[in-house]
């Protein structure tokens, strides 16, 4: 395991947080050691470091896992694709719920209640804030895994309950929507006196009517999950959402997202892609290249081909001397694994290796070996600000937790199927066009090397490409938004393999191709899940009763590790 990357966000951090290294719920419940007396304001901030902090998640779930299935990227050449189709090292969300995240999160309210009752009214607010976050956290963790304790997860500090039952997705998505739902209520009551949370929040620095935005959209998004399994009660949801006042995202500068406030965070160690180095997915590049994706200097970096290397080359003997330049500067590799063992593309998968020989000004050989980049690699700035030589002064990082980019493509989604009002069109072309200036945003903030900035002109020559432009069927409309949304969540892998399950694109086929995946000539399927994990001993009844439980629809698979097994709102 990769050493953890220290925190830095430029916020106060409060020395009595809680800390754990067990998952069993006996020892997580342990009185913590903190005062009933501490700021409540101040214990958010241990709660929110614990969601953007997750350099370990990046490098073992996205590096390694989500990012090669949803192909955005594939093993650099000179890398293997062993063991792609069965992850270890993984779900650590889950862990980081119940040891650090959640639990901060429910002492907050905790912490509170033990408060004089002429005190505890000025913390409605924060309350609100943390429900939010837990709500949040809860389904991140459920959306892959599944059953999750929760209604009874944090209860043993007051009743030794170290049992908690596993709750199943239906009833989890009715507790979240009636916690989120009470929330925006309580942050849109205009309550006086109440307790600032300033930097403590990293979000929204305590400003509560950003935070009704995130929860109501929070809200859409948690039903559109739920359309397959429970249409009516999901539209019932999403039309009520709909309804709240101001409770949109209006622009780019609403979204709930984190932007560190220097260049010490996401530096190296598990934020670097070197132990698990990502070419470029050859359907995705070609799809951005060939419609002339203005964010795809963002998503790859350019090919070490430049006119000064071919030419070097030619000269050197490597290349003949009519050999013609390609301007084009983005490739990307096949992502079905078998295609290293083809003999007309195992080529492309070989690390290349020249040697070009000189003769200096006294006549004597020179020799110059390069080992040069003839696929485009993941842009690693963007998830580590140690890549490019470290030149990172005044880098920032980005992570999007819900954008307003993606509330769009969910508005057009649901009025193509007429379950909302308002113009898809619009809709979808909003969207765009804040996905797109997001990336910008996140490249001038990571210092990409050589990064152009964004030509607007550029956005309106995109829109109109006939894979992107609004027109077609029904159905091909439903799989353009879906594209889209599925290239803005790139910077969230775990939300874009959500979205995946979800819509059933991209898709084998289909605008944005999806490549079907093979091992040893055998078809494989994408893992749809993780692992439920196994408790302690004394909850293990529990554990096995969820597995059990979620079983009996027929797809959550026969066994708890099997991977391909889909959860309760991942209905086929």
């Amino acid at each position: 395991m990769k050493a953890i990357n220290k925190w830095s966000i430029g916020v106060a951090v409060a020395g009595m947080m809680l800390s754990s290294c067990t998952k069993n719920f006996e020892d997580i419940n342990k009185s913590p050691v903190i005062s009933d007396n501490a700021p409540p304001e101040l214990l958010i901030t241990q709660a929110v470091k614990g969601i953007v902090d997750r350099d370990f998640d990046w490098f073992y779930d996205a590096y390694t896992y989500q990012m090669q299935w949803m192909q955005f990227g594939v093993a650099s050449p000179g890398s293997s694709s062993t063991g792609l189709f069965s992850p270890t090292n993984t779900n650590d969300f889950y862990n980081a719920f119940y040891k650090n995240i959640g639990r901060n999160l429910v002492e907050i309210e905790n912490v509170v209640a033990k408060k004089p009752a002429a005190e505890q009214g000025q913390y409605a607010n924060v309350v609100a804030v943390a429900k939010i976050l837990k709500a949040y956290s809860a389904w991140r963790v459920s959306d892959a895994n599944g059953s999750i304790p929760y209604s009874e997860a944090f209860a043993a500090r007051s009743d030794a309950n170290y049992t908690p039952v596993y709750d199943g997705q239906e009833k989890l998505f009715g507790l979240w929507e009636a916690e989120l739902k009470a929330a925006i209520t309580t942050l849109q009551s205009g309550l006086s006196g109440q307790a600032a949370l300033g930097n403590n929040d990293i979000f929204y620095t305590g400003d509560v009517s950003k935070w009704v935005k995130a929860a109501n959209v929070l809200r859409i998004k948690l039903a559109m999950r739920q359309l397959k399994r429970a249409p009516e009660k999901a539209t019932a949801i999403i039309k009520d959402a709909m309804a709240v006042n101001d409770g949109l995202f209006k622009n780019n500068s609403e979204e709930w997202k984190f932007l560190s406030a220097d260049n010490s965070f996401a530096r190296s160690n598990n934020w670097s892609m070197n132990g698990s180095p990502l070419s470029a997915g050859k359907n995705m590049v070609d799809y951005m290249y060939n419609n002339a994706d203005p964010r795809i200097g963002i998503f790859y970096e350019k090919t070490s081909y430049t006119k000064a290397l071919v030419d070097s080359l030619i000269k050197g003997g490597v290349f003949p001397a009519d050999y013609q330049y390609d301007e084009r500067r983005y490739y990307g590799l096949p992502s079905n694994p078998d295609r290293r063992s083809v003999a007309a593309d195992s080529i492309i998968f070989k690390v290349k290796r020249y040697e070009m020989v000189f003769t200096d000004a006294n006549g004597k050989k020179v020799v110059v070996r390069r080992e040069v980049d003839t696929v485009s690699a993941v842009q690693r700035r963007l998830f580590d600000l140690d890549a490019e030589n470290g030149n990172n002064n005044g880098a920032r990082y980005t992570q999007p937790i819900l954008s307003y980019a993606e509330q769009c493509f969910m508005l057009a989604e649901l009025s193509v199927r007429g379950i909302i009002s308002g113009d898809a069109a619009t809709y979808y072309k909003n969207g765009v066009e804040a996905s797109i200036n997001a990336y910008d945003a996140m490249g001038r903030e990571a210092k990409i090397q050589d990064y152009t900035p964004l030509d607007q002109a550029t956005v309106v020559a995109y829109l109109a490409k006939p894979d992107i432009a609004f027109t077609g069927s029904t159905d091909v409309l439903l799989e353009k938004i879906n594209i889209q949304n599925f290239l803005n969540l790139l910077k969230s892998p775990w939300e874009a393999w959500g979205a995946w399950k979800r819509s059933g694109i991209p898709k084998v086929g289909g605008i944005l191709a999806f490549e079907r995946m093979q091992v040893s000539g055998q078809y494989v399927a994408v893992p749809r899940r993780w692992a439920l994990p196994q408790p302690s001993l004394a909850n293990q009844v529990n554990w096995r009763n969820a597995i059990i439980e979620m079983g009996l629809s027929g797809e959550y698979g026969n066994e708890d590790n099997d991977f391909t097994g889909r959860v309760w709102w991942d209905k086929k």
